[in-house]
This record gives structure tokens, sequence and C-alpha cells, in this order.
């Protein structure tokens, strides 16, 4: 999939269908085994969908993503159930208009498994990467959660009466809410006391008690399980606890390995034949949620917002299903089969999501791209800078840097550092630069570079070779750390560890030692061969140390690989007199 530039579950899709036609793989013969698996998947999903759906995301997220994640769930959710209904003629009963409306909630799910690597490989401006991202993240959970109660409903509804479905919807609800709420506060309380539980099996303890509350929610009334889990996450992250941020990464390479394992066990369970036996109302099915229900759902979300017409058009464009979907709608078969009046539309339920998620993968996947090129959306070649490390001389150049209209961002797990960074007006955000969910969530649209500022080797290397991936071994870059042999940058750009930049002598200690005391920052424009003569010989007389050159707002930083050429602007470390260093010193130690 990385390599052809496809979201994942495209190839997962293939292979796990491939392996069920031909009879390779029958997740039946594994009996409830199967069902245990898509279970206990399923809520690690949701728990970790849960611990994403932040309060105050949701809050501070623009009018148009509150809108999509609330109104425009209840607009896909109906209108999708009404097509259903209308459209298959099993459905067009009491029970098949239940079913539809559970359809219908499944389909309100787009998620990040799907729609993050779409963004990587379309590149679209940042308003609408912004958009879709979120709407992603936050519309996964509560699209889950809207099925869950609906699940939970249907199940009680078999009662004889009126006031039997309503105690027992009631009673499903309260225990999904309760142990989930329970379950949360009693981590939250374990993971407050270190003594209790060892840095290294918190995220244990944490998968343990997912299983625990679901199993033992379960228990106590059947399917509520799948809610319990939801709202633990969600409770989990309101309140915080020490140690979330390990959690939310383990969780999310753990909703990673599910992912992979549930749509090949899930491609290779399912009836090829029964979404064939869809035909024509299947297709207009698609073609209704794809090419009517979602554009009119994000122009009616996007009423007021800067989203200009063309960006609304693509926003409708772009709607992929993902695992959410896909994991739910086959437990809810399975679920729904063993009910007398349901058992018999319950297929449809599964049949029907799995039409939706491969037409709208495939359908979009293939077209998005050609789409935002006509419709003049798709970002130009990023120019912008992601720094690793906010200290000192990271801030002081990327100061220069947004000077010169380079977009630049500081990344660090140190707080303290990025508190500063804001009080300085650059732009920063508290995060972990070399884990994988970082570098997944992380919002790419503007940036084409990455520059590994710390005091680490190991860190700016390992940093160097994860956001290769997203930028290419071009372009990433190191600052030498002085703990190892001074490489030249194709040797180091060839094992996939970055540019190492600027000199040999010029190290990060280097610049935290000499930087604004007896060596500043400054800039130059180059308009003649003689100034590029002039600037060779500060070079080689130890008088200047060249940064980066901006060609026509495309940034490169300085290696020994580089030329300097004319018409263009470089940046650079110069030495300053004496007694104006002297001052810059004493006014240094002042303010440390």
């Amino acid at each position: 999939a990385y390599r052809f530039k496809l979201p994942a579950i495209v190839p997962l899709i293939v292979i796990g269908s491939l392996l069920g036609y031909f009879k390779i793989l029958d997740p039946e013969q594994f009996g409830e085994g199967f069902h245990t698996v898509v279970q206990l998947g399923v809520a690690i999903i949701l728990f970790e969908g849960g611990l994403r759906l932040k309060v105050k995301q949701f809050k501070e997220a623009p009018r148009v993503i509150r809108n999509l994640v609330s109104i425009g769930v209840l607009i896909t959710w109906m209108l999708s159930a009404l097509s259903a209904y209308y459209l298959i003629p099993a459905l067009n009963n009491q029970s098949g208009f239940e079913i539809s409306l559970l359809f219908g909630a499944l389909v309100t799910v787009s998620g990040p498994t799907v729609i993050i690597p779409l963004l990587k490989v379309v590149k679209p401006n940042k308003k609408i990467t912004t958009v879709l991202k979120w709407e992603g993240i936050l519309i996964d959970p509560i699209g889950a959660l809207l099925a869950v109660v609906l699940l939970t409903f249907l199940i009680n509804a078999g009662s004889s009466s009126v006031d039997s479905i309503v105690k027992s919807f009631l009673s499903s609800l309260s225990i999904g809410l309760v142990f989930g709420a329970i379950a949360a506060f009693i981590i939250y309380r374990l993971l407050k006391y270190e003594k209790l539980i060892p840095e290294e099996m918190r995220n244990l303890v944490v998968l343990t008690m997912v299983f625990v509350v679901f199993s033992l929610s379960n228990w106590m009334q059947p399917e509520t399980g799948i809610l319990s889990v939801t709202v633990m996450g969600f409770a989990l992250g309101i309140l915080n606890p020490d140690g979330l941020r390990e959690i939310e990464s383990f969780k999310g390479q753990l909703t990673t390995l599910m992912v992979s394992i549930l749509f090949i066990l899930l491609a290779a369970s399912l009836d090829i034949e029964a979404i064939w036996y869809l035909g024509l109302p299947g297709l207009f099915v698609l073609l209704v949620v794809l090419l009517v229900i979602r554009p009119l759902n994000v122009f009616l979300c996007s009423i007021g917002s800067q989203l200009n017409l063309r960006e609304k058009t693509f926003v409708s464009w772009i709607s992929p299903r993902g695992i959410v979907a896909a994991a739910v709608a086959s437990l809810f078969a399975s679920t729904l089969s063993a009910i007398p009046e349901y058992s018999y539309q319950a297929g449809y339920i599964e049949s029907l999501t799995f039409l939706i998620i491969g037409g709208s993968v495939f359908f979009q996947g293939a077209t998005a791209r050609m789409v935002g090129k006509l419709l003049k959306v798709i970002e130009p070649d990023p120019n912008g800078v992601i720094i690793i490390g906010a200290n000192m001389p990271a801030r002081q150049l990327a100061k220069l840097l947004i000077e010169e209209n380079v977009d630049v961002i500081l990344l660090d797990s140190n707080n303290a550092l990025i508190s500063k960074a804001k009080k300085e007006n650059i732009p920063a955000e508290a995060a972990n630069a070399i884990a994988q969910q970082t570098i997944d969530d992380f919002q790419i649209t503007g940036y084409g570079k990455l520059l590994a500022f710390t005091p680490n080797e190991k860190v700016n290397i390992l940093a160097c070779q994860l956001w290769a991936q997203e930028f290419g071994k071009d372009n990433v870059y190191r600052i030498n750390v002085g703990e190892e042999e001074f490489l030249p940058s194709d040797q180091t750009k060839l094992s996939g560890e970055g540019h190492v930049v600027f000199s040999q002598d010029i190290t990060q200690q280097w610049l935290q030692t000499h930087l604004g005391t007896s060596w500043i920052i400054d800039k130059q424009e180059i308009k003649s061969k003689e100034q590029i003569q002039q600037v060779y010989e500060d070079i080689e007389n130890n008088e200047i140390y060249p940064l980066a050159i901006i060609d026509n707002s495309m940034i490169s930083f300085y290696s020994q690989n580089i030329e300097i050429n004319e018409d263009i602007r470089l940046l650079f470390l110069k030495k300053v007199q004496k007694k104006i260093a002297a001052k810059k010193k004493q006014a240094k130690s002042k303010e440390t």
C-alpha cells in the first residue's frame, strides 16, 4: 500500500477476499473463536476511538467540522437508511426499516485509517485537510456509538410491550455507561499512584481492563460491551491521567495491527455472492450515498464556512469508509442473525456496508487526486519545515525562517521549551516526534522538509528515518551532534539517516553555547559572482557558516554538496565584534 500510495485497506480487502474465495482461509472454521477475535478487535478499536474523541478538540474545531460530526451524522444516517429501505426490495417492511436504520448509522463513519493515508497521497490544501482529517477522527467513535445504541434498542425491541422495550433499552444503556465510566475512573486512580503499577506495565493493565470490562458488560447484558469500552475510552480521555500519551500510542499501534488482522478475516468470511446478489438496487444505494447524500451533507454543514465552492465540492467527493464500519457490521450481522425477526435480513447489513466500503475506497481513492487537480485544490510543492526540538538554537533559526515566509513548526516533548517557543510567537506543538502515532496524526499539508535539531544523535537519526517515509530521503536533515564520525551528507542520505547539515564544526552543543554571544544568524541576498566568491572566502576563513539557501521561496539546508548560486538568499552564522559579543553574553547570562 505504501509503495503504490494506496489506503492500507485496499490490499487487505483484496487479499482477504481472494483467500476466502479460493477457500485458502475460512474464518468460520475457527467457530466461536473467529467471532471472539472480531469482538475483541472491535473492543480495542472502539476504545482507541473513544480515547481520540476529545471534547476540547470538538469545541475548538471549525464550525464546519462540528456540523459534520453532529448535524451531518444525522443527515447521513437518516438519508442512507431511507435509501436502503426504499431501494432494496428485501428491506421494504418493518424489520427491514430497522435494519436500514442500523446500516445508515454504520455508514456515517469514515475513520482516520483510510482518510489520513488518502490525504497524504492527494495532498489537498490546508483547509480541506483540516476538515477531512478531523471529521474522520471525531466521527469514528460518534458513528460507532450511534450504531451501538441502535443495536441495543433493536435487541430489546423483541420484548412483548413498549414498556418492556424501554426498560430493557435503558438497562442496557445504563450498564454500558456505568461500566465504562467506572472502569475509566479505576484506571485513572491506578495510574495516579506509580507504586501500584510500574510504568512498563501500564499498557498491559489498560488492555486487560478493556477486555475485562467488555466481557463483564456482555455477561451482565448481551451486546453492551462495545458501548462500555467506547465510553471507557472517552471518559479516560477526559480524566487525562499520567501516561495517557503513551497509552494512546500503544493503543494506536495495537489498533493498526487489529485493523490488518480483522480486514483480512472479515473479507475472507464475506459472501461475495451476497454482494453480487444486491445487484442494481445495491449499486443505486452506493451511488446515492456517495453522489447525493455526501454532497448534500457537506454543502448544508458548510453554510457560512470559509470553504469556497471548489473546496466544498472536493470535500463532498471524499468520504471513504474503514475498519470500524466493516468490523461492527460483521459483529452486528452475527448478533442479529440469532434474533428470529431479523435473521433473514441481518446479512444485508454486512453486504451493504462492505459494498459502501469497497465502492468508496476504490472509487474515491482512484479519482481523488485527479478531481483535486481539476478543482485546483491540490497543495503546490510544500516548502514548510518541521523542526524537531524547541531548544534555543532551533527557535532562533525558526524565527529567521518565518521572516523569510517559510512555514515552520517546532515539535518537542519538553513542555517548557514549547511554552517558550509559543511566547516567542513560533508555531510549536508538544509531541513525541519519533512516535509513529504523532506522524500519523500530524497535519502534514504545507510541510515538505524535516530538520532534526535535538542534542541526541540517536533521536535525530530515528526522526529522519521515520519522517523520510513522508517526505523522502532528500528532504530530511539533521544537525551534527559530535558523537560520531562526521560523514558526508550523501552517505548519510543513502543510509536513510538524513543529510547532515551545516558544517563539521557546527554541532548542536556549539550552537547552544555560542549562538547569541560570539555568533549570530544573519542573511544576505546574493546577486553577483563577486558576492559568491566572497562568501566562499569567508567560509574558508571560518568567518561565516552557511545554514540555509532560499531560492524562489524554496528552502534548502546547507550541506557539503550544495552550491551557492546567484539570485538566492543566504542564511548564515557570522562572528560578531568582541565588544558586541561581550554585551550579548552579559545579556544572555541575565536572561538565563
